[in-house]
């Protein structure tokens, strides 16, 4: 294999594994212990990435960042809330809905965000995309008919964070242009100001004497270590994701970056299904797939409005996952979200 085809290959196959495993261990620490901390993991997870970006740096990666700084900050931290809105939300979709319900589900966020942004940006929504738009819905139907494990809190949860996702993409490509961020300027300014709010809010919703409680008890010491590991794989998956988007960014054109991040949705439903005891049915095989098919049905949309749009015209945004890749738009994104 030539060293070029290598350099494409390697990014590509580092962004698709910090995608799935990050979605997998969100799930598995928040349905398979006995406490479920959402805020916990999400400290864990910024501060995961802000320690390995400053790492990163001090060690010569190509992670590069601004410096904190009051004027961005104040501009920047109701973006930063917006995604912990987002997070949160979807960790607690998460922790109700197997994750190939999940994941068909989150379709629907790109209706909402196109919707949005059509309101707000005067954006177009081509005929093409109204396709993609009727099969999104659609699988959607065929995953809650056959939703064996229905919960009301998980669609409830689901329905929120749909709504708070779309609300954070289009507050930031509001706010980006403003502040001017690159690559990894969002990522380290998200988490570095959300951290604090993420541990004082764990703090004061999360059961923290139970937690100590039932594991200061040796019969689920197992279970402690097993949480401990995942908590830390998660940080762990949070910083590789806020790495290898840019990096996958660079060494691929956009085109075939968002059609990456269209695919990547079906190994995740799948290796769900082998992980997780959910039940698996037909049906629910069905909407994978029709959501499958519509989030390639949509990024082709997008990519062949964004070749039809004049130089500076707003597009549709791409799709949203679960995983952390939303924090990396850059202000060229914010005016043609052109990859994902």
């Amino acid at each position: 294999m030539s060293s070029s085809v290598l350099q494409t290959a390697i990014p590509i196959l580092a962004y698709c594994a910090s995608s799935i495993t990050m979605t997998l261990v969100n799930k598995l620490v928040l349905s398979s212990f006995q406490f479920h901390m959402v805020f916990f993991m999400l400290a864990a997870q910024a501060f995961g990435s802000v320690a390995l970006m400053v790492l990163a740096n001090r060690v010569g990666l190509n992670v590069k960042y601004r410096a904190m700084n009051k004027r961005d900050a104040r501009t920047w931290f109701p973006v930063a809330c917006s995604q912990a809105l987002m997070l949160y939300t979807g960790g607690k979709a998460l922790e109700y809905l197997n994750v190939p319900l999940f994941t068909v589900f989150k379709n629907l966020t790109i209706i909402a965000v196109a919707y949005g942004e059509k309101w707000v940006f005067k954006a177009a929504v081509t005929s093409l995309m109204l396709v993609s738009f009727g099969m999104m819905v659609m699988s959607s139907m065929v995953g809650a008919w056959n939703d064996m494990t229905f919960n009301g809190w998980g669609y409830f949860w689901m329905s929120t964070n749909c709504l708070a996702s779309a609300t954070f993409v289009i507050h930031m490509r509001k706010v980006i242009k403003q502040v001017n961020f690159q690559d990894f300027d969002t990522v380290y300014f998200n988490n570095l100001l959300t951290l604090p709010l993420y541990v004082v809010l764990s703090l004061v919703q999360e059961d923290w004497s139970g937690f100590v409680d039932y594991y200061s008890d040796k019969a689920n010491a197992v279970e402690l270590n097993s949480f401990t590991r995942g908590i830390f794989i998660s940080g762990i998956a949070a910083f590789a994701i806020s790495y290898c988007s840019p990096w996958c960014l660079r060494t691929t054109s956009s085109t075939t970056y968002s059609m990456i991040g269209a695919l990547n949705k079906l190994p995740i439903a799948l290796f769900a299904m082998m992980w997780f005891p959910d039940p698996v049915t037909a049906g629910g095989v069905l909407a994978v797939l029709l959501g499958f098919g519509a989030g390639l049905v949509y990024t082709h949309a997008k990519n062949v409005q964004k070749q039809a749009q004049p130089s500076g015209s707003q597009v549709l945004p791409p799709p949203i996952s679960m995983d952390r890749l939303d924090q990396t738009a850059r202000p060229d994104e914010a005016e043609h979200p052109s990859n994902k």
